[in-house]
């Protein structure tokens, strides 16, 4: 059955209560359900309200709860939690569900007594500062929402050691060079300093650095109390004064005012030396594209890193107005370059596989899909139905969630794409493109809780 968009626009308009996720998730239902005979219109509505708040809450408990019971200690687990659990983790806050809330106030309490279960060392390097923002996360928005008896009392101080490890103590990795002895600071005021490197993605400002960015910006605003305060102080204004150096020095701004963050320094990489392919096709030859922007998939933390960036300050001040402008600014880049609206030939909503715009290929022969294997146009797509660009915070990026999760079931030949790639030597299962079957209707709850937000 066809539901008009503003019909659908006007039975999903954001609310400020739990009603919000109940109206999105299968809103068609109360359109489907004939009329009783002999029952009211009221009592009506009231019978469908109820099924969606069971159905919804059963999609949570089937894909969220499951997640947030387990222990983390692999590196692929940490990185896959901290992804898919961000947006239903400020869904359980703004609706106030105090089920969902407790399911991470649970996650976490486990995490505070056991922290040496959380891998460590340079491999996960990476992944643990996934789940660390995730932690600060839940910290600022605990305290925001008056839950600071959620918050265990040691977690502050956790995610501030963590901080500190990496800007001031760990030798920091760098690519084909010795580490650098004074750590994630002395690599990255490298990169800052030198523009001339034998590869462009030596002086990439990594994922690394972009989570630790974001993560002292939540302890700036978490605050803490006044020992907590004076001792974290010093390394937080450091590392807040670096991030808007490089954000003022790293961006590129474009004539419809959009930007895009350090064009070309991933031209060199192994991963984007396929991107002017328009196909991802056997026989294809390495055409590497000058002034390349980052990938969408990683790309899609941009929104609330900006939005942690912007909290750190407060309101009215030249450093708030500064992110607040980038954040805008993504938003238009986003919407003009990257989204794809649904048309009769692609009926859904895509992105492009690069911040540009460019749709090339993408991770062609990557170690985890094979040979003569990659992303091809628009497969990065499922990303986007992990509902983190919602922190753009914009009706019509909610609008845009209210539509794809009213669209599910997704038709087959978009699912295609949000599935990606697969290893080119194990052979797809046909239940991958089941509705029930785990993937997609973790992208679904994702989807629809973006929506609310």
């Amino acid at each position: 059955m066809f539901i008009s968009q503003n019909a659908f626009q006007n039975l999903t308009s954001r609310i400020s209560s739990k009603a919000a996720i109940i109206r999105i998730f299968l809103a068609v239902l109360a359109f489907s359900i004939p009329a009783a005979p002999g029952l009211s219109g009221a009592y009506q509505a009231t019978q469908v309200q109820e099924v969606q708040e069971d159905a919804v809450h059963r999609l949570w408990s089937s894909t969220i709860e499951p997640s947030l019971r387990r222990q983390v200690t692999e590196n692929n687990q940490a990185q896959t939690m901290a992804v898919t659990l961000m947006v239903p983790l400020h869904a359980a806050f703004q609706h106030r569900d105090e089920r969902w809330i407790q399911g991470f106030a649970a996650q976490f309490s486990q995490f505070a007594s056991d922290p040496s279960a959380l891998p460590s060392g340079e491999v996960a390097e990476i992944s643990r500062l996934y789940y660390f923002y995730l932690a600060s996360q839940f910290v600022v928005l605990a305290k925001s929402s008056g839950r600071q008896d959620l918050i265990p009392q040691n977690l502050p101080d956790l995610i501030y050691s963590e901080l500190h490890s990496f800007w001031l103590v760990t030798p920091a990795w760098q690519f084909d060079q010795k580490p650098f002895p004074g750590a994630g600071r002395e690599r990255l005021l490298w990169k800052l300093k030198n523009r001339r490197v034998r590869k462009s993605y030596y002086r990439a400002v990594l994922d690394h650095d972009l989570y630790v960015f974001a993560i002292a910006a939540d302890l700036k605003a978490f605050e803490g109390n006044a020992d907590q305060q004076e001792a974290w102080s010093p390394l937080l204004d450091d590392i807040l004064s670096i991030t808007h150096q490089v954000f003022t020095q790293e961006v590129a701004y474009q004539p419809d005012g959009g930007w895009v963050f350090q064009p070309g320094v991933w031209t060199d990489h192994p991963e984007y030396q396929y991107a002017g392919n328009q196909q991802a096709v056997s026989g294809i030859k390495p055409a590497p594209v000058r002034g390349i922007a980052p990938d969408s998939s990683h790309s899609l933390r941009f929104p609330l890193w900006l939005t942690s960036l912007m909290n750190a300050y407060p309101s009215g001040s030249d450093e708030r107005r500064f992110y607040e402008n980038l954040r805008s600014g993504l938003e238009k880049q986003f919407f003009n370059k990257v989204l794809h609206q649904p048309a009769p030939d692609l009926p859904c909503f895509l992105i492009a596989n690069f911040m540009d715009g460019s749709n090339g290929v993408y991770r062609w022969s990557y170690q985890t899909l094979g040979k003569e294997n990659g992303y091809g146009p628009y497969q990065n797509s499922a990303s986007f139905l992990l509902g983190w660009w919602v922190f753009l915070d914009t009706e019509r990026i909610r609008t845009v969630y209210k539509e794809v999760a009213a669209q599910f079931p997704w038709p087959r030949q978009c699912v295609e794409l949000y599935l990606r790639p697969h290893p080119s030597d194990v052979p797809r299962s046909e239940s991958a493109y089941d509705p029930a079957s785990s993937e997609l209707r973790t992208m679904h709850i994702c989807s629809l809780l973006a929506a609310s937000l």
